[in-house]
């Protein structure tokens, strides 16, 4: 019988509980962010930085998965 608990691998070879873990401190960060925002509370500096530089780097890292994709393939459609 084979192991269910074969360790996945994404892009570069990031092991899964990696990307778990990232999602879901970044999902309790933005749920954090909504609430301070539903309270209308003004959110400081820093964490508006953070929201900026999480947007860059998450945009970049995904138009550089679909560049790779697309070059991949021989289109770049």
């Amino acid at each position: 019988m084979e192991s269910k608990n074969k360790s996945y691998k994404y892009h570069f070879g990031m092991p899964n509980e990696l990307i778990w873990s990232s999602h879901i401190l970044m999902g309790i960060f933005f749920v954090y962010i909504g609430y301070e925002l539903i309270m209308h509370k003004k959110i400081p500096e820093y964490l508006a930085l953070i929201l900026v530089i999480l947007g860059a780097l998450g945009g970049l890292y995904h138009l550089h998965l679909w560049f790779e994709s697309a070059t991949s393939k021989g289109s770049t459609a």
